[in-house]
């Protein structure tokens, strides 16, 4: 009973550390929207510089404005 009980936790243990080192690894921004601008539909995205933008492109946006690459920390609100 304890042996199963420790295999447990430590298998809880491992799952959670893994999940909190996937959100700091960032993903590119898919950036195949056109000049013209960005849909006004909020579905956030968090940016590794810590801002909230509105949705993928409006990052994308400011990455082609800055001329520098932000990436996706993780999908939602910083």
């Amino acid at each position: 009973m304890k042996v199963a009980t420790i295999f447990l936790g430590a298998l809880v243990l491992l799952s959670l550390a893994g999940n909190t080192t996937a959100d700091f690894v960032g993903k590119k921004a898919d950036c195949n929207y056109g000049v013209t601008g960005c849909p006004r539909i909020y579905d956030p995205v968090c940016g590794m510089d810590g801002i909230t933008y509105s949705n993928e492109c409006t990052l994308c946006s400011e990455n082609r404005e800055r001329q520098v690459p932000v990436l996706i920390r993780k999908y939602g609100p910083c």
